[in-house]
């Protein structure tokens, strides 16, 4: 039987609490199901706190935990649920912490999803190693842990004794995961038709929002992310964008790097990128009539840089994200 620790932490996402108990107390009731009835469950499973007490969730809602992590015995993995908000409280316990690394060095597997990970990733047992989070928090993750192996792409990265999984809700599909890793494919399939949870999921990058940066203080470059963005559907060169900004071409490129993080081809590509993804979502229109009103004139060629920006072909884009 594996033992299962869920770590309550303040400000943390019940759903990512509940839902795993959940989940994982089914998959070992249909576990014992599978094996003639003659074993035990799969898991066995318990809330936990830091010193025993209840804790409070973002929403301000109570967890009641079994007891506190000190009365923990003989656990096999630790599950760290999703954190909103705020993290310093929780990144700043260092008992909290080091009890995690303690815990990794006597064999316990530690999970952590979403901002979750920013707690596994406080231990330092994730340097040189490869994680995931959710994409809206990698910069700021990597800022913080530059030596973590970031790949914000993936859903779960399962690193032997570290398990990372993407956002919120990929609490389902990291405990789906363990059903797998400590069950078998069968009870994996059981679960999604069961709960209707989608198995597949591989990565986060179709889910992933293109941010622009324009909080930035280069009036030549800020002028021209507007210019681009009035004249996205017309051929654009560097020169005329340099020529916009006053600016000789590799001053351009390099302030303009400097203000957005991306090279202007880049910022450009990502842009058409963006809006067509919202016609995909918005209209019926053929992917055909998308290349040429977002800029591009090769359909083939366009079709590729959007399957390497999202992961999914444009088709399979718009089924999944359609909104009529």
């Amino acid at each position: 039987m594996i033992n299962i620790a869920i770590l309550a932490v303040e400000n943390s996402m019940k759903s990512s609490i509940i839902g795993p108990l959940d989940v994982l107390t089914i998959a070992s009731r249909e576990w014992s199901r599978s094996v003639d009835n003659t074993q035990s469950d799969l898991f066995r499973l318990k809330v936990i706190t830091d010193d025993g007490s209840p804790t409070t969730c973002f929403l301000g809602t109570k967890i009641y935990p079994h007891h506190g992590k000190d009365n923990c015995k003989d656990l096999d993995v630790i599950f760290i649920p999703v954190i909103h908000g705020d993290l310093n409280q929780v990144l700043s316990n260092m008992e909290l912490t080091d009890w995690l690394y303690r815990q990794n060095k006597k064999g316990v597997i530690i999970c952590a999803v979403c901002a979750g990970v920013f707690l596994a990733a406080e231990t330092g047992l994730l340097n040189n190693r490869e994680a995931t989070t959710h994409w809206n928090l990698a910069e700021d993750f990597q800022k913080r842990y530059p030596d973590v192996l970031l790949k914000e792409e993936k859903m779960i990265i399962d690193e032997g004794d570290f398990i990372t999984a993407a956002g919120a809700t990929a609490y389902l599909d990291l405990s789906i995961y363990l059903a797998g890793r400590f069950g078998s494919s069968e009870l994996v399939s059981t679960l999604s038709k069961l709960l209707l949870i989608d198995p597949s999921r591989r990565l986060q990058t179709p889910y992933k929002g293109l941010n622009f940066n324009i909080r930035h203080n280069d009036k030549e470059v800020l002028k021209v992310q507007q210019w681009i963005e009035e004249n996205i559907t017309n051929t654009i060169s560097l020169s005329i964008l340099a020529e916009i900004a006053g600016l000789g071409s590799r001053t351009f490129m390099r302030r303009f790097k400097k203000a957005t993080g991306n090279t202007p081809l880049e910022y450009i590509q990502h842009l058409r990128i963006g809006k067509a993804r919202t016609l995909l979502e918005r209209t019926g229109q053929p992917f055909d009539s998308i290349t040429y009103e977002v800029g591009y004139e090769d359909t083939s060629s366009f079709r590729r840089l959007f399957r390497k920006n999202t992961g999914l072909s444009p088709s399979d884009y718009r089924k999944r994200f359609s909104l009529f």
